[in-house]
């Protein structure tokens, strides 16, 4: 086993990996500004030079380009490299303004941190500053040149991640600065990801700024559920409201970005359309308690099929729901209700949209599609065309229609409407009033993505965990627990006390396709869940 040494501590060398990767992965800490684990490594900052020796011979390196080799002895606290952490430092506050009060990177700024650990108390440079102008260049994104630190993180990602290049670096010394192409505009699906990974305050979320202090935001990990890519981010809240999404690392899934399309496409949490209160009554709805608009849809369903017999109602699941929640609703078809089930085909035209790096944005928009269909026919159930059941229901042969919702972009077709007309009774359990909620006998209040807790299959069979952060608007309810009341007013006996319940004591169980275990080091509750072989 190869090694060298790092601070006294001697370390593996792995192949592939610099002194900095190898440094971290072992705890010990060295500064750095350009180097990104996702993005080539420029050395172009300096911040991150290390000691090394090598046969006797002593020199500073940039850690981040630096390759391990049998017997080198690195040093990353020696006087020298302390000495041009400093200079570095004071080069690169040199013009830059003194506005962290105002700036919305202060509390996650690389700059501010280390000019605290490694700069100076105190400037020398009493010249006047070099003042560069602030542009809007991107639909979500803005530039604060003056902040800007020319580390190329964000030209680097544009070129090598989203392979759109919009961005460049122009002019020299102290009015060298990164801007955009002449007549372009950072507008790529991805361009939210240069503002993750700005170390300093230059470019700035449009839909962000000024809103909120970050030392005031809860967050919670959670999936992403704008499509099947299932990307890992976090939810950052305060007082009961989102105010972004980031992208969190995974390797597997998403690296350490996230599209545009799902980074800002959750104002619908907070839409004033969003269902807080169970409803019934077609042509007038009213406010409902949870125990009467039970009561109303048992009595639907009950009333149809005695008038009909089996095979007169149906269902139609959502791929925006949890594995949890379209187990109960396959079971209430299965077992209760005795029809089909389709899902609805979220399936976009554009298909796939794969970037140069490989990051695909799915091109179905529904996060669970892969797995509300292994569920359901794990119950034994045939998954029918959604279609058939839209023939069905124009032809007579169905007369009564659950639909379960969950997608914030939903449109009812023309003939969707049309087949509408003739039926005898429809329950709609969604987020938003829309036209299903309109033409629906009876309407119960989910909860939107992050209100709720669950599990989730990617469009690559990958199972991963969903975790609620805020509490359901009004009297809206998660989704498993309204289905289970259901299906208790409709004869089942279920009594699952959480989604995890449902998972370990009911879908485990009886769906072979999952394997459900437990390890303290996976997720806050140290849930693992993978697919069987």
């Amino acid at each position: 086993m190869a090694t060298f040494s790092i601070d006294d501590q001697e370390v593996e060398i792995v192949s592939g990996k610099n002194v900095l990767q190898t440094a971290i992965e072992n705890d010990i800490h060295v500064p750095y500004y350009c180097y990104h684990p996702g993005l080539s490594a420029p050395a172009n900052c300096r911040m991150c030079l290390v000691e090394i020796e090598v046969g006797g011979r002593k020199a500073l390196a940039p850690s981040c380009t630096a390759m391990p080799a049998e017997g080198m002895v690195v040093d990353t606290q020696s006087e020298l490299v302390k000495r041009n952490q400093n200079a570095v430092m004071e080069f690169l506050l040199i013009n830059h303004p003194l506005d962290c009060p105002v700036c919305d990177q202060a509390g996650e700024c690389e700059l501010q941190n280390y000019s605290y650990s490694y700069g100076s108390d105190r400037s020398r440079f009493y010249e006047d500053k070099s003042v560069q102008p602030k542009k809007d260049i991107g639909e979500h994104v803005m530039l604060y040149s003056d902040r800007c630190i020319r580390c190329t993180r964000c030209i680097r990602f544009c070129d090598e991640v989203s392979g759109t290049s919009e961005l460049g670096y122009f002019n020299r010394g102290v009015y060298n600065e990164v801007d955009i192409f002449p007549g372009e505009r950072l507008d790529n699906r991805m361009s939210g990801n240069t503002i993750d990974i700005c170390p300093v305050g230059a470019l700035l979320d449009k839909e962000f700024m000024f809103r909120q202090r970050v030392w005031f935001l809860q967050s919670v990990d959670t999936i992403c559920t704008g499509c099947s890519t299932g990307c890992n981010i976090r939810v950052d809240m305060n007082k009961d409201r989102i105010y972004r999404l980031r992208p969190r690392e995974n390797e597997a899934v998403n690296e350490f970005w996230m599209c545009d399309d799902g980074r800002y496409g959750w104002d619908y949490v907070h839409s004033d359309d969003r269902l807080a209160f169970p409803l019934v009554g077609k042509d007038e709805e009213q406010l409902s308690l949870w125990e009467v608009a039970v009561d109303q849809v048992k009595m639907g369903f009950e009333r149809v099929l005695e008038a009909h017999g089996e095979g007169s109602v149906a269902g139609i699941a959502s791929g925006h729901l949890t594995h949890e929640e379209i187990y109960i609703f396959g079971k209430i078809f299965k077992d209760l209700l005795k029809g089909n089930v389709g899902i609805r085909d979220k399936r976009s035209a554009e298909g796939d949209v794969v970037f140069k790096s490989g990051f695909t944005i799915g091109g179905d928009k529904a996060p669970n599609t892969r797995g509300a269909k292994t569920v359901l026919e794990g119950l034994g159930i045939s998954v029918v065309d959604a279609q058939e059941i839209w023939n069905g229901i124009g032809e007579g042969r169905i007369q009564a229609l659950y639909v379960l919702g969950g997608d914030p972009f939903e449109k009812m077709s023309e003939a969707e409407r049309k087949a509408l007309e003739g039926i005898a009774f429809l329950v709609v359990q969604d987020i938003l009033a829309n036209d299903w909620t309109r033409a629906a006998d009876v309407v119960l209040a989910g909860a939107a993505f992050v209100e709720k807790d669950g599990t989730l299959t990617n469009a690559q069979g990958r199972v991963q965990q969903l975790r609620k952060g805020l509490e359901p608007v009004g009297d809206a309810r998660a989704d498993w627990e309204i289905l289970q009341d259901v299906s208790n007013a409709l004869g089942g006996e279920m009594n699952f006390e959480s989604s995890e319940d449902v998972l370990l004591n009911g879908l485990a169980g009886e769906v072979a396709v999952f394997e459900v275990t437990r390890g303290a080091e996976v997720g806050t509750q140290g849930l693992s869940i993978v697919p069987a072989e």
